[in-house]
């Protein structure tokens, strides 16, 4: 015995007369395109810190190499200041050093002008401390002080470096948990229980498609 449904010519002029049946996905909440536009928010701010990050060490780097140049250039001025005669050649080495000072540079930027303390606090490195323009030639002992502040300069030019390393790899760390946390995100917006409605197709009765057509 053959059954058919109730109405079905209403159902099928019903169905003729409408357009086919589109199913639009179900957009994300407002809540979580804010949360993966945070997401985006800290991984550009991780990523230019670690970029500034690397762009420090490479400078204190090269920093301490012209620390090393000024060195001996330092105990080159000590030397001769020892004699008084080579006045001359004392000037000749200060400005010597402070080409070196002025020329020591890393991507296009003087290393002794740079601001380190910027990217961390527990930074002690100080350039000013060691600027051969400061040299008195005419203090013996001035030169010598001069020598002393290098050192204590590369050793704080090594420290820096440390930190800032150590920065470097909270920042590669956290840069992994937020590209997680986004990922999470994407997909929950995907498991999202209207976003699957609208796709479930399952049950999709020929009473329940006349209703949904009007």
């Amino acid at each position: 015995m053959k059954i058919t449904p109730r109405n079905a010519s209403v159902v099928s002029d019903t169905l003729a007369s409408k357009k086919p049946l589109h199913i639009v996905p179900e957009k994300k909440s407002d809540t979580i395109k804010h949360s993966e536009d945070a997401v985006k928010i800290t991984q550009n701010e991780l990523s230019q810190s670690t970029k500034e990050t690397n762009n420090a060490i490479g400078a204190l780097q090269t920093a301490m190499k012209g620390i090393d140049t000024m060195t001996k250039e330092g105990k080159a001025l000590v030397g001769i200041l020892k004699n008084q005669e080579n006045a001359p050649e004392a000037h000749n080495l200060k400005q010597q050093l402070i080409k070196t000072f002025d020329s020591t540079t890393f991507n296009g930027e003087n290393v002794f002008a740079k601001n380190y303390t910027r990217l961390d606090p527990h930074i002690k490195f100080d350039a000013n401390a060691i600027k051969p323009s400061n040299i008195n030639t005419e203090n013996p002992q001035a030169p010598e002080d001069f020598l002393k502040n290098l050192g204590i300069q590369k050793k704080y030019a090594k420290e820096a470096i440390h930190i800032l390393n150590q920065n470097l790899q909270n920042n590669l760390e956290n840069l992994k948990k937020t590209d997680a946390t986004y990922d999470a995100l994407d997909k929950t917006a995907l498991n999202e229980k209207q976003f699957k409605e609208a796709h479930k197709t399952e049950g999709l009765t020929l009473e329940r498609l006349a209703k949904l057509l009007g």
